[in-house]
């Protein structure tokens, strides 16, 4: 019963003292709330409410990428087809 007081009264430390190290940052610090704020506007200025139109523009990026990929794996291809023919050794006569 004793360890329980003790539990208790550690409890009720811990969430007494929680609220004054929370209490009033914003307050203190003008620079993190004034970050706050921009990152604020930012995230409303990028919000997008129509959740088609982000998976579309996901999709039409990816595709793009893709096929960037691709043509880039070609690309290589193709060198290593010409470097791939054997070269004729002179020959030291």
């Amino acid at each position: 019963m004793k360890a329980v007081k003790i539990i208790l009264a550690l409890g009720l430390i811990v969430i007494a003292n929680s609220g004054i190290v929370m209490a009033n940052i914003a307050h203190f610090d003008e620079v993190w709330a004034k970050r706050a704020q921009r990152a604020k506007q930012i995230a409303e200025k990028a919000y997008e409410p129509n959740p088609h139109h982000v998976a579309n523009h996901l999709n039409h990026k990816t595709h793009q990428a893709h096929k960037a990929h691709k043509r880039d794996l070609k690309k290589q291809g193709e060198n290593k087809k010409k470097e791939s023919k054997p070269r004729k050794m002179p020959r030291n006569v």
